[in-house]
């Protein structure tokens, strides 16, 4: 219970997200009763005005109440629930979430407002579980243990510390009723629209093709238990979560060969554990596991035409979390927090044949001139058709985070209104890898044509380059970072919160050799103002600068890494001695150098937004949003040994005259990205039978900063001086327009649920091949000739230079379900998902290196399917 001041304010702070009853009581007046909504990193206003009457003459009536208007905040995203998740038509994992928000593109780890796949942040009930090496989603939690998802997109005060997005996953949690939840989700091929296209854009269904795509199905079971142990004390809650997913792509060039799915198979667990012994304690035991395998990794993408059976990978992830919160509330005006939290993690991945296995069935009438897989034949890629043949690498990997996380949240009136807080977050990163390559070696080939048949052949000389001899090795980078900040909300008026906050960061990293890659610090000051101006809290302005720093990767750690240790000898065929013979070495001392003598810029974003938020009626508003971010100073490394021709496509000399390239780590001012969007955003709940969500973005990325050491799959400008002109266009992951929505209704124990994104194409590159070694032909180093996100019609003609972006993009989805609960007293309900209802065959990913392939659709939408689902919880 609490008791309102004079002025008849009154604040209920700490509670956990969720729906609460709220009772005010005055004595002989009748109770007045309000249903409210309390969703994470929000506050719920909830003013109630009445009129006295009489307890015995009137009825109690419960009103529900969701303020969206967020009145003492400038943050922006929203909270997605289970409940209207599964009303909705949705992939039941996580990665499918994000994409129903506003300012989010992308793929499963998504673009958030001009930022990259790498900068996000992943928290699960507050605990960062983001990818240790890489910052992308790590751990997977069973869908049905997610009560609700917090997708903060910009605004973010200083306990939040990403370039990207920050998403906030609030798994659920026991209280002093049992409750059981189950599920089964399926689809299977034979609800499925047939998918053998062409590979052109324009190419519809194979008509006459007998050679069938395997199989896109899935299954799904869910089990969720939760309850007391002592009531009023100690709860629990349980879950796990079986998913079986199939996947593939048709057969196209340059294979067309049919591969096997991808199957990917989970086994994902949580646990809670909630202590309350007494009103100021609360402590929160958690663990979680997601064991997983993945055969025929990426056979469900554009790499499955380009890769052979033998040449295929299996993955082994998993890992485990585990976390202890204390919460302390010594007064009414003070919480307090304190968190110890640990990540293990395992990624191996492998050659198919050696960690899983193949069938003998999937090899027969493929035409493969080798039959049986051997562990030891080392791997070839044929430069001719960029395909790859008979192995590759082993490599076993393990990851580890501890994290130690504390606040102190103080709330005090003082020339108005204060709701401080001052936290840190401390946290040591380790990573340790072993690599080997089947036959010590990797074959480049070319010049003997396309696929197999073009592969070196000792003894005739036809298609041998060059191979290169790499003994095993081992890598260990480690890293360790703190994070400072203080956050005030503080309301000298009763129409204006403003919001001041800073935040320090400091991290570094080592790689095997114990040498500091990066050592950066930065400061990050935040400042926003929210204005009431009806002062209703139904029109709110507000207003926001924030900078925020990467400090503690192990990327670049880890990038030097695979220059040093990976060191290895290069040999190429002489024509003249029918043999390979010495070339040069790669790798190895010297190949790289960094900045630590310099206090250098960390990775930083600059914000700025601007957004008015109006309540249009009940328990829903309407929002604008502008968005303005640079991200500035993105790592990248520097080549800075190759002397290159004026073509900028041939390199002919090298600085320190050892043939090898040599990278300086760096932070270079000239990397960035600048980010602009408009979002207008409708999302509300006028009745507890509707709820709607629909949001427009415009929106323009540019800058050459579209790279990160690698780790987003393409070239950086600092590969090569002479090309830095053709990485300043439109940026990866530039999306015009976007135009989102979904939402609910119920009728009776039906409901209807439908979800669609369109938008328009996003930039692709295109990419050709540099000589890059000395006085050397083609090497498998890629460069552009034209901005990012165009391509040259025609060589040395500017004129010709044209847009290249991906088609537009439509996905329309919905749910149909029915709740046996009145017929059976339980709720009982089945569902009918239909995904892509329109049938669209749209190309999502093309083949981008400029040779007889380029153009041609290397994947597309999966086509229409349906899944059935049956829901059972009380």
């Amino acid at each position: 219970m609490v008791l309102s001041d004079e002025e008849g304010s009154y604040e209920l702070s700490d509670l956990p997200p969720g729906s609460y009853t709220v009772e005010v009581r005055y004595a002989g007046v009748t109770p007045i009763r309000r249903q409210v909504v309390v969703q994470q990193g929000t506050t719920t206003p909830l003013d109630i005005s009445s009129a006295p009457e009489l307890a015995q003459a009137s009825t109690t009536v419960v009103v529900e109440e969701r303020h969206l208007t967020r009145p003492d905040s400038t943050a922006s995203g929203t909270v997605l629930t289970l409940e209207e998740q599964n009303r909705i038509g949705v992939n039941r994992q996580f990665s499918s979430l994000a994409q129903e928000v506003a300012g989010v593109s992308g793929g499963a780890n998504p673009d958030v407002r001009g930022g990259n796949a790498l900068m996000n942040r992943y928290l699960i009930d507050g605990l960062d579980v983001s990818d240790p090496l890489n910052n992308t989603a790590s751990a997977t939690i069973s869908f049905d243990a997610i009560s609700s998802v917090q997708v903060l997109t910009g605004g973010m005060e200083a306990q939040y510390n990403s370039l990207g997005g920050t998403f906030n996953l609030i798994s659920a949690t026991g209280s002093d009723e049992f409750h059981l939840d189950s599920s089964f989700y399926g689809t299977h091929y034979a609800l499925s629209a047939p998918a053998n296209y062409g590979n052109q854009i324009s190419s519809g269904v194979r008509t006459f093709t007998e050679n069938q795509r395997p199989p896109t199905q899935s299954a799904q079971a869910n089990l969720t238990v939760s309850g007391p142990i002592a009531k009023h004390s100690l709860w629990f809650s349980a879950s796990f979560e079986y998913s079986n997913t199939q996947a593939s792509v048709p057969a196209a060039p340059p294979l067309n060969i049919q591969n096997p799915n991808q199957v990917t198979i989970g086994y994902y667990s949580r646990a809670k554990l909630t202590w309350a012994p007494s009103s100021r304690h609360r402590l929160t035991l958690a663990a979680l596991g997601d064991p997983a395998t993945v055969d025929y990794l990426n056979f469900n993408s554009a790499v499955a035409n380009r890769t052979s059976l033998f040449a295929a990978s299996r993955q082994n992830q998993g890992g485990i979390v585990g976390s202890l919160n204390w919460e302390y509330f010594p007064t009414p005006k003070i919480s307090t927090k304190l968190e110890i939290a640990g990540v293990a993690q395992k990624l191996d991945t492998g050659p198919q044949g050696k960690l899983g296995g193949i069938d003998a069935s999937d090899i027969e009438g493929k035409g493969y001139r080798v039959t049986t897989y051997d562990p030891d034949r080392p791997r070839h890629i044929n430069n001719d058709d960029n395909t790859a043949w008979y192995n590759t690498s082993n490599a076993v990997d393990r990851r580890r985070k501890v994290q130690l996380d504390g606040f102190i949240s103080w709330r005090e009136h003082f020339h108005g209104y204060h709701e401080a807080q001052f936290g840190f977050e401390t946290t040591v990163l380790t990573r340790n890898r072993w690599t080997d390559y089947p036959g010590d070696r990797t074959y480049t080939d070319q010049g003997g044509g396309p696929g197999e048949a073009g592969l070196c052949n000792e003894t005739t000389g036809v298609g041998c380059f060059e191979y290169t001899q790499i003994n095993p090795y081992q890598t260990r980078q480690n890293a360790w970072g703190v994070g400072l900040y203080v956050q005030d909300r503080w309301k000298p008026l009763r129409w204006l919160y403003i919001l001041p906050g800073l935040r320090f960061d400091y991290g570094r990293n080592k790689n095997t050799a114990g040498d500091t890659i990066t050592r950066l610090y930065g400061f990050g000051p935040r400042l926003g103002a929210a204005l009431d101006l009806t002062g209703d809290q139904k029109t709110v302005l507000s207003l926001f600068y924030g900078r925020a720093n990467e400090t503690l990767s192990l990327i670049p750690a880890s990038s030097s890494d695979t220059l040093t240790e990976a060191a290895g000898n290069i040999y190429r065929w002489s024509r003249s001695a029918r043999q390979f013979v010495f070339n040069r070495s790669t790798g190895g001392e010297g190949t790289f150098t960094t900045d630590l003598a310099t206090n250098h810029t960390p990775p930083h974003t600059d914000e700025i937004l601007i957004s008015l938020r109006r309540e249009i009626f009940r328990n829903s508003v309407a929002s604008i949003e502008y968005t303005y971010k640079r991200i500035s100073n993105i790592l990248d490394r520097i080549e800075v040994n190759r002397i290159w021709d004026p073509s900028g496509t041939r390199v002919i000399d090298y600085a320190n005259g050892d043939p090898r390239p040599v990278w300086r780590y760096t932070t270079p001012d000239g990397n960035y990205v600048k980010y602009h969007s408009l979002d207008l955003i409708f999302e509300g709940r006028p009745s507890p039978n509707w709820s709607l969500y629909g949001a427009y973005t415009l929106g323009f990325k540019s800058g050459p900063g579209i790279e990160e050491l690698g780790f987003l799959g393409g070239p950086s400008q600092g590969f090569s001086p002479r090309a830095n002109m053709f990485f300043d266009g439109y940026a990866l992951g530039d999306v015009r327009h976007q135009l989102k929505g979904h939402g609910y209704f119920i009728w009776h124990n039906f409901s209807f649920g439908p979800n669609f994104r369109f938008q328009t194409g996003t930039v692709l590159q295109e990419f050709f091949q540099a000589n890059t070694g000395f006085n050397i032909g083609n090497s498998t180093n890629l460069t552009f000739r034209s901005p990012t996100g165009t391509r040259p019609e025609n060589p040395n003609d500017p004129d010709q230079v044209v847009e290249y972006r991906t088609p537009d993009l439509l996905i329309i989805n919905a749910r149909a379900a029915y709740d046996f609960h009145d017929l059976i007293g339980q709720h009982l309900i089945f569902s009918v998902d239909a995904f892509n209802i329109l049938n669209l065959s749209t190309p999502i990913a093309f083949n981008s290196i400029n040779n007889a392939s380029f153009g041609t659709v290397a994947n597309r939408l999966q086509p229409f399917r349906l899944q059935l689902g049956l829901h059972f919880f009380y």
